[in-house]
């Protein structure tokens, strides 16, 4: 998270360029997620440096109409309107990871417009390295569909060295490839807000407070998670579980899966849907442990945020988690258990929290690269985040 010398967040390098448009194709709250809330906060910063971004909305909320992006109502709509904003002359930063197929779809038809408009993307690549469809060197077609992408693209960021060198493995160059994780100081703005009565109530009820950002897809294993909880309470009855992050289309599942489960499970869970970055912070603030169950994610914002905040992590082995995050096996309920048991004891010692190294500003090293890759300065910026890092 710390760099030396010079650094891209000098803005002295993109002083002189021109007034561009820019058209980011991914998710914008709300729903808050871990891709929404950068997107928002790098729209911010490039609109701050006088230049035009407009955001392609296709998050959970997409068919909304809303003056903060532009909606897109079906898949002809969304060809229509990558189509029209390419012919004005936007230049389009496209986010896609490993485990979508119709956000790899999305984001193809976005990089071959580019392409065929003279202005090739600029793609923000999520995830870690154990997504479904990529690293997979295995299997030729998932191989191939991703090398196609990564050479459409004009530049590529991703979130840490590693990915950066699995995407090399690809035949794509180096100096294509920039390390930028999406965690940033400003993500950690908040103003604490009222949870309200039925929050407030099940805080006072129940201790420890485990908080879980989760959503209902294979990848969180929910029905580890639930072993894991099942069996903290055999030591702990009085622990509280919180289950958010659920989209509204999601919710209804993550409830029914939840209401067959005996009286004491139940009701030692809160299951929520989304929350909005103020009340998810303030809730956060006020647990007693962080658990991240993906393998398949890279540098977690929230698991950032967590150590930021003092709160202490317990995450899945992935083999590129943070520093002073406790790991357990992945898809081991035991284990994760164990792991909660020790940090509850730990956590109640006096001076003990979680601890993060201090973060650079990523969403201005962001904004200079997509600069760079739009105003063909690439390579200088190459050579400043390799002395960076």
């Amino acid at each position: 998270m710390r760099g030396g010398g010079s650094s891209i967040g000098d803005k002295s390098i993109m002083e002189q360029s021109p007034r561009l448009k820019f058209l980011q194709i991914g998710n914008y709250p709300p729903p808050f997620c871990g891709w929404a809330v950068p997107t928002k906060l790098l729209v911010e910063e490039i609109r701050r440096r006088g230049h035009i971004c407009q955001v392609l909305n296709i998050n959970e909320n997409r068919r909304k109409k809303s003056t903060e992006y532009v909606d897109v109502q079906s898949a002809f709509d969304y060809l229509q309107k990558v189509i029209r904003f390419a012919g004005k002359g936007y230049r389009f930063q496209v986010h896609v990871n490993g485990q979508s197929k119709p956000g790899y779809v999305l984001a193809l038809v976005a990089a071959v417009i580019g392409r065929l408009a003279g202005r090739p993307i600029a793609l923000t690549w999520h995830g870690g390295l154990q997504q479904r469809f990529f690293p997979r060197m295995d299997k030729r077609l998932p191989r191939c569909a991703f090398q196609m992408i990564f050479r459409l693209a004009g530049s590529i960021s991703c979130n840490s060295r590693a990915i950066k060198q699995a995407i090399e493995a690809y035949g794509i160059p180096a100096s294509r490839v920039a390390a930028i994780p999406l965690f940033s100081p400003q993500l950690l703005k908040f103003t604490k807000v009222d949870l309200g009565e039925p929050i407030a109530r099940f805080l006072e009820r129940h201790w420890p407070i485990v908080f879980c950002y989760v959503s209902f897809r294979p990848e969180y294993k929910l029905p580890v998670l639930r072993d894991a909880m099942r069996q903290l309470l055999e030591c702990h009855p009085r622990a509280g579980f919180i289950w958010l992050g659920f989209t509204a289309k999601e919710l209804p599942a993550a409830k029914t899966y939840t209401g067959s489960w005996p009286l004491r499970e139940r009701a030692s869970l809160l299951l929520l849907g989304n929350l909005a970055h103020d009340e998810f912070l303030t809730l956060l603030g006020r647990s007693s442990v962080y658990v991240r169950t993906p393998a398949c994610d890279g540098v977690s914002a929230s698991v950032l945020e967590s150590l930021a905040l003092g709160i202490p992590v317990v995450a899945s082995q992935n083999g590129h988690r943070p520093a002073n995050v406790t790991t357990y096996r992945d898809g081991d309920a035991a284990d994760l258990c164990a792991k909660l048991v020790a940090i509850n004891g730990r956590s109640t010692q006096p001076g003990y929290q979680g601890q993060l190294e201090e973060a650079e500003d990523n969403i201005a090293k962001l904004a200079n690269w997509l600069l760079a890759h739009a105003s063909g300065r690439q390579q200088q910026v190459d050579k400043s985040l390799v002395h960076a890092q």
